[in-house]
């Protein structure tokens, strides 16, 4: 089977390269990933589940939609002078609303305590002496409230974050301010007790990064060595693949087996879905935050959106991306929805790579589902926060857009593929294939 899929996903990589010879392109970061994982998973030497030749040909049929529909965006741009990126990005540095931003960051600051407060509440009703693993248990058991409306303040410093992060100037103040942001994010990400929250910070910064000074290995070097730390640190505070008790070489045995299980995990426990055959749920999996919502508001319980585990042979409950898709409208489905993500995706990559600030958010926000496609859906099941998202940083940046929406409707743009120009690349070394 590794014979016939990785050649496959390894053309792919190569003509999504080709196409803009940018590490940032979205359909090139998809391919890449899917081919490193799935390099990883045919080459394990752990012991783990086969796949059946379905599944890997719906990962295949994924790839080449998310694909073609980056093609889609590339059509429906108005022909015009290529752009050289960066050339256009009008003061990135200076702030759209610095007032604003300062309220940001005071309201972020000002709601950390009372979710502190909040979350060793939750953490007492456990009976866990460590407090993570409490806080933990009780944020994910089945009714649980959580924090309530005060959990919103966690999008709030994340969203304040990355703001900083797109208007980062040389000023020593603003950067004193980017770092407090910084490090009351990552807090708010501690409590939330999952790795999920560091990992989106990490790729929107990193995103964000790529837009403003280039994308290079040092940099991508950088992001994953904090994503392993954060992993392992929570790894070994809940005992998760590590123990506080153990050994520097035993925590470290556990957390690489941990990371392999997560990693390689979710392949074989979505060829579980497949072989099974269930059939279509129409849209019970894709908007089940919406329905959730709705019951919240009527007073009915809402449906839990952990999966059930399935033994591949380690026991895993994630199932990557396609998996609520795949549920819900079968391979028709799955076809359809990553053709339009992966036009979605291309689209802000190219109003992005333009210097436009409201869509370097835009962009940098879609790597985090796209780079977590391999493990689990994070495309659907936090469809309201994104939602928020797009809507706080409408506001924010929003005023500005309107005009830069104007010229690269002109064509003030990169010109695409079709016409046989390739995207400038910056200074010899931004850029590392």
């Amino acid at each position: 089977m590794a014979a016939l899929v990785l050649p496959v996903l390894l053309a792919l990589t190569a003509v999504n390269y080709r196409t803009c010879r940018d590490l940032r392109y979205p359909p090139f970061l998809l391919s890449v990933l899917w081919l490193v994982v799935t390099t990883l998973y045919y080459f394990s030497p752990n012991p783990i589940d086969p796949i059946g030749f379905p599944t890997a040909l719906i990962f295949v049929v994924v790839i080449l939609s998310f694909t073609g529909g980056a093609w889609l965006a590339f059509l429906l741009r108005v022909p015009g002078s290529p752009v050289r990126d960066g050339e256009v990005v009008r003061s990135v540095g200076l702030s759209s609303h610095p007032r604003i931003r300062i309220l940001l960051l005071l309201a972020s600051v000002c709601l950390l305590p009372l979710l502190i407060v909040r979350a060793m509440h939750i953490a007492d009703q456990s009976g866990f002496e460590n407090f993570l693993i409490g806080l933990r248990v009780e944020l994910s058991s089945e009714g649980s409230i959580g924090y309530g409306f005060l959990g919103n303040a966690s999008m709030l410093s994340y969203f304040t974050t990355f703001v900083y992060a797109i208007e980062r100037s040389n000023s020593k103040w603003e950067r004193l301010e980017y770092y407090l942001s910084l490090v009351v994010s990552f807090v708010y990400a501690v409590l939330s007790t999952g790795r999920t929250a560091f990992f989106l910070i990490i790729v929107v910064l990193t995103g964000i990064g790529s837009m403003r000074k280039g994308l290079s290995i040092r940099t991508l070097a950088a992001a994953a060595v904090v994503f392993l730390l954060c992993f392992g640190l929570f790894a070994i505070s809940l005992g998760k693949g590590g123990d506080l008790q153990a050994s520097l070489a035993e925590n470290l045995s556990s957390i690489q087996e941990s990371l392999v299980q997560y990693a390689l995990g979710p392949l074989p426990a979505f060829d579980h879905v497949v072989r099974t055959g269930a059939g279509p749920q129409y849209g019970k999996n894709v908007f089940l935050d919406i329905l959730n919502l709705s019951k919240r508001l009527t007073g009915r319980p809402p449906i839990s959106p952990i999966q059930q585990e399935v033994a591949v042979p380690f026991p895993t409950n994630v199932y990557t991306a396609i998996h609520p898709v795949y549920l819900d409208f079968g391979v028709l489905g799955v076809v359809l929805a990553f053709g339009l993500i992966g036009a979605a995706s291309t689209y802000l990559y190219l109003r992005a790579i333009a210097g436009e600030r409201l869509f370097i958010f835009y962009y940098s926000i879609s790597l985090f589902p796209l780079l977590y496609s391999t493990f689990s859906d994070q495309y659907f099941a936090p469809m309201l926060s994104w939602f928020k998202y797009l809507v706080m940083a409408y506001f924010y940046f929003g005023i500005e857009s309107t005009s830069d929406a104007r010229n690269w409707r002109r064509g003030q743009h990169f010109d695409g593929p079709a016409s046989g120009n390739r995207l400038s690349l910056p200074a010899r070394g931004d850029f590392t294939a």
